[in-house]
């Protein structure tokens, strides 16, 4: 599925994953991972509850000490308190997925029914990725989608909807009623791409009372198939 994006309309190729695009692949989903570390910590920072911690860790050490020095070493404690849940979370969860369904994505996406994982290609080079799996409920067949993620340095260059589209066009084919996915609210860049594409919000299922604490939360998006 070729498409012409950017100002120097560069092609873009969106094909089946191949064993060659195994390390660009990983590559591409850990570097996507980390990157939202420093973006929970600065959503933190604008959080009430964490200025609390934060005017704690500076001014109890120094009405209990007297000492400007453990006030700082206090300041320092509380910042790394904000800093630590996002990390966790995005390290787990990139270790989750090499150690599972990236593990063998030939395996997990290609040789199971319902299943699928797309690159975005430019010159021979994987830019971009999209995986589908079924989400199945009683009353609907539906497919998730995940990993969605495109290379830093090619961004804002229309890939995310070249891989957005190919997996409504494989849904739409495969009979299903609704594309369903889940984000987190600090990829806030995501969500709007998602939004653009026609999805809505919708219950994501999926709930994180320690991450909350933080101001980050889950957001689920639907895109109903028969309606289009």
């Amino acid at each position: 599925m070729p498409g012409d994006q950017g100002d120097n309309m560069s092609t873009y190729n969106i094909r089946l994953y191949k064993e060659s695009d195994r390390r660009m692949v990983r590559e591409i989903f850990l570097s996507g991972c980390y990157e939202h570390i420093p973006a929970t910590f600065y959503c933190a920072l604008r959080q009430p509850q964490c200025w609390l911690l934060l005017m704690a860790g500076l001014f109890l050490p120094l009405v209990t000490t007297g000492s400007f020095a453990y006030s700082i070493l206090g300041g320092i404690g509380a910042l790394l308190m904000l800093w630590i849940p996002g990390g966790v979370f995005f390290i787990a969860h990139a270790k989750w997925g090499l150690a599972g369904d990236l593990m063998d994505i030939r395996k997990y996406y290609l040789e199971r029914e319902g299943y699928c994982f797309w690159v975005a290609e430019l010159e021979g080079e994987v830019v971009g990725t999209v995986a589908a799996i079924p989400y199945i409920t009683p009353y609907e067949k539906n497919v998730e989608l995940k990993r969605m993620f495109v290379a830093s340095h090619h961004r804002g260059k229309g890939i995310s909807k070249l891989l957005c589209r190919t997996l409504i066009d494989y849904a739409r084919k495969s009979g299903c009623n609704a594309i369903i996915l889940s984000t987190t609210s600090v990829q806030s860049t995501a969500m709007r791409m998602y939004e653009t594409m026609g999805f809505k919000p919708s219950d994501p299922g999926i709930h994180n009372s320690v991450l909350q604490l933080i101001g980050m939360f889950w957001v689920g998006f639907r895109y109903d198939i028969s309606s289009r």
